[in-house]
């Protein structure tokens, strides 16, 4: 299918991706190529409030249509979608309920990624059965082929000045006398999650071997882990971020490198322009979401019972834990030396 451009381009283009963290990261190529090729629409970011400093700078986005937390119930979706009525174009990039509901009956054309839930799915369960899923960013970039338009490769996340500003200001209070090596040690699901007592060997080699370390979490995120918090505030070459998102980026893109699990952060990282070590437990790369663009580690040990699950699980089910407890901190260690 082709869509013909009107005369003169689009005069609002409203792109939707509620969520999560890391798949809003990986639609920013989109979002930059719609901005490139028709500078005048206005583009309308549909997320959710979580997430919407996410887009929020990006110099392609005109405003963002943030739905709050009180406000996602289905009848609210409904009473939402008068809105649209006055788009060119819809660009749908995340395709479950709310989005549908939204997009039912729109004047404007949908461009609607394709879903890849049940291969993916099917990949996890039967990987004899059929090739592993492709990226995520190729699936979202192939949403614009009725339009003929490139798409770049990998996203880049703008953080904003005020952010910037901060960030610069922050490193020079610290003082670091190289760049430190971002550390984002969690990620919602317990079978992501390296050990704690693996990230608290991994930081004494990492700072045996010189390193500065900037660890990046939720303030929540960073109680449960309570040992390796208490070890960086005794470190002076050490320190934690639990900052807003702008701020966490901003800083991101001050790191040499990072090394990071299975998370939301490691695609933040990846956009912000720096190579990542990433670790990979129940999932795996292949099921698409693998750091974007070139030189980055995956560590991943591939076991016969891994990827288990498409996002993650409260337990192994095999109850060895095999794909996170194997990989060791000397080799982790390594690969973010390989980075630098």
């Amino acid at each position: 299918m082709r869509i013909e451009t009107p005369a003169g381009g689009f005069r609002r283009i409203d792109v939707l991706r509620l969520s999560s963290l890391g798949d809003v990261v990986l639609t920013l190529p989109v979002v930059q190529a719609l901005g490139r090729a028709f500078p005048a629409a206005r583009l309308v970011y549909w997320v959710k409030q979580e997430y919407a400093d996410l887009v929020r700078f990006d110099p392609a986005v005109s405003h963002v249509r943030i739905l709050e937390r009180d406000a996602r119930r289905l009848e609210d979706v409904v009473a939402m979608g008068a809105e649209l009525e006055d788009s060119d174009l819809i660009v749908d990039l995340h395709g479950n309920l709310r989005t549908r509901v939204l997009t039912f009956r729109q004047r404007a054309p949908v461009l609607r990624a394709r879903s890849d839930r049940l291969r993916r799915a099917r990949w996890v369960h039967a990987r004899w059965s059929r090739p592993a899923p492709g990226p995520t960013l190729e699936r979202y970039a192939a949403t614009l082929a009725p339009l003929g338009i490139p798409v770049p490769a990998a996203p880049r996340q703008c953080a904003g000045e005020e952010a910037e500003a901060w960030a610069e200001r922050w490193m020079e209070a610290w003082k670091p006398d190289r760049p430190p090596l971002a550390i984002c040690p969690w990620a919602r699901h317990f079978t992501k999650r390296w050990p704690e007592e693996r990230w608290l060997s991994l930081h004494e080699r990492l700072v045996g071997a010189g390193e500065w370390l900037l660890y990046f979490s939720l303030e929540a995120e960073r109680r449960e882990l309570p040992s390796l918090a208490e070890r960086v505030a005794r470190d002076a070459r050490a320190h934690w971020c639990t900052e807003p998102l702008p701020r966490m980026a901003a800083l991101l893109g001050r790191c040499r490198g990072a090394v990071c699990c299975d998370s939301g952060l490691m695609h933040l990282a990846a956009a912000r322009g720096i190579k990542v070590v990433a670790l990979f437990g129940s999932t795996a790369p292949e099921l698409g979401f693998a750091p974007a663009g070139t030189g980055h580690v995956v560590l991943c040990r591939h076991e016969l019972c891994q990827p288990c699950t498409l996002h993650g699980r409260r337990a192994c089910p095999k109850r060895h834990f095999r794909c996170m407890l194997e990989i060791q901190p000397e080799e982790v260690a390594g690969a973010a030396a390989r980075i630098g």
